[in-house]
């Protein structure tokens, strides 16, 4: 049987210290299996869901605390583990929607669509 982590409220975690030798060091949050609290040796805070996906190990980033409080980064590893039980990878997801942001941005308006349109505008106005 696995080990279930307690689950840790907001003060406990924010008053959680690197332990100072190493690197990086994961604390398991509890609630949902897998969310863990990244800490750096410099302060730095950041959370992670670790999972499964086709019987490979990820750590899927969750953002920044205290940007991103536990509540928050508790329901997003809810739905984020729900969205694998249902069949969809949340890491091709992402790349899909960035990668579809950054097509709709080379598609942009350019210099001479802008120089094309001007006159129009201008000649409507008056």
């Amino acid at each position: 049987m696995p080990k279930v982590a307690k689950e840790l409220s907001a003060l406990e975690v924010k008053r959680l210290r690197h332990p100072g030798a190493g690197g990086k060091k994961n604390f398991a949050m509890g609630g949902p299996s897998g969310l863990q609290l990244q800490l750096t040796p410099k302060g730095g805070r950041t959370w992670v869901l670790r999972v499964s996906i086709a019987s490979k190990r990820h750590e899927i980033g969750l953002g920044g605390y205290p940007d991103v409080p536990l509540a928050e980064a508790r329901d997003r590893a809810r739905e984020i583990k729900g969205k694998i039980w249902r069949g969809i990878n949340p890491r091709e997801e992402r790349k899909a929607a960035q990668s579809a942001l950054a097509a709709a941005e080379r598609r942009g308006m350019t210099f001479r669509d802008a120089v094309e349109k001007w006159p129009h505008r201008k000649v409507g106005c008056l």
